[in-house]
C-alpha cells in the first residue's frame, strides 16, 4: 500500500502546470454540472409548492450566482491550462479574457470589490 501510495506521488510530481490547471478546470466543470441539477430539482420542488411571496425564488438566486462563478472561473483555468505553453502574461490575459462575469474578472485582477457585490446583491434580492 506505501509502494502505491509513493507511486502516486512520484505521477503527481511529474504533472505540468497545464495538466493542474486542466484537472482543476474539470472538477469546477463537474461542480457546476451537480449545482446545475440541484438548481432544477429545487425549481421543481418551488414549482409544487409555490410560496405566496416567492422569497424561495429570490433566495435561489444565489445559487445561480455561485455557479455563474463556478463556471466563470472553470472557464479560467481550462483556457489557462491550454495556453500555458505561452508566455505567462499572454496566458493569463487570454484566460481572462474567457471571463464575462465581471466581478470575478476584476477579483482575478487582485481588486477588492466585495463590499460593492454585497451592496448590489442585497439590492437584488431587496427588489
Amino acid at each position: 500500500m506505501l509502494a502505491r501510495h509513493e507511486q502516486t506521488e512520484a505521477d503527481a510530481s511529474e504533472r505540468t502546470l497545464g495538466d493542474v490547471l486542466a484537472a482543476a478546470a474539470d472538477e469546477l466543470r463537474h461542480a457546476y454540472e451537480r449545482g446545475l441539477r440541484l438548481e432544477e430539482a429545487i425549481l421543481r420542488l418551488l414549482a409544487r409548492n409555490p410560496s405566496s411571496d416567492g422569497q424561495e425564488l429570490n433566495e435561489l438566486q444565489h445559487l445561480d450566482l455561485v455557479l455563474q462563478h463556478v463556471s466563470a472561473v472553470s472557464a479560467f483555468l481550462s483556457a489557462l491550462a491550454v495556453t500555458q505553453s505561452a508566455t505567462a502574461a499572454s496566458g493569463f490575459e487570454n484566460a481572462l479574457a474567457c471571463v464575462t462575469l465581471s466581478d470575478v474578472r476584476q477579483r482575478m485582477l487582485g481588486h477588492d470589490i466585495a463590499a460593492v457585490e454585497d451592496e448590489e446583491s442585497w439590492q437584488l434580492l431587496q427588489g
